[in-house]
């Protein structure tokens, strides 16, 4: 009867184990512009500019998660250094991707410090979210 007892013990435990897994929450693996990132306003890069710098202000905000996203459910709020919002587009999944979020930026950005408070919600309906700055340079 002990051996009877030890294996319900077990399975019990591998099946928690199984589970918990199984709800993990979605993570932020990548964004686009990077956190603290340094992009130029203009669109050509100098040629001696400085490595981490995008040749352009984005254009949009690609966030990359571990698993896939509902964009109906997810979005972003973009703000200026002085804590203004900045309009931005209806938030989407790339088609060949979804676990890519990309929101279209409306207006061309002009030189200075922005950020990104973003909130997500994967297809198993975890919610997750965070912030991050970026700079947008001369």
């Amino acid at each position: 009867m002990p051996q009877v007892r030890m294996l319900g013990l077990f399975a019990t435990l591998v099946l928690g184990l199984t589970a918990t897994s199984a709800v993990a929450h979605p993570k932020l693996k990548s964004a686009i512009p990077a956190a603290d990132m340094a992009a130029n306003a203009s669109p050509k890069q100098d040629a001696g500019a400085p490595k981490g710098k995008a040749d352009a202000a984005p254009t949009e905000i690609r966030l990359t998660f571990s698993e896939a996203v509902i964009a109906n459910l997810s979005g972003i709020v973009l703000k200026d250094e002085a804590g203004k919002p900045v309009a931005t587009g209806t938030p989407l999944t790339d088609p060949g991707d979804k676990k890519q979020l990309v929101v279209p930026v409306s207006a061309p950005l002009t030189p200075g410090r922005y950020d990104v408070t973003w909130h997500a919600v994967s297809e198993d309906t975890h919610r997750v979210k965070g912030e991050y700055s970026f700079t947008v340079g001369r």
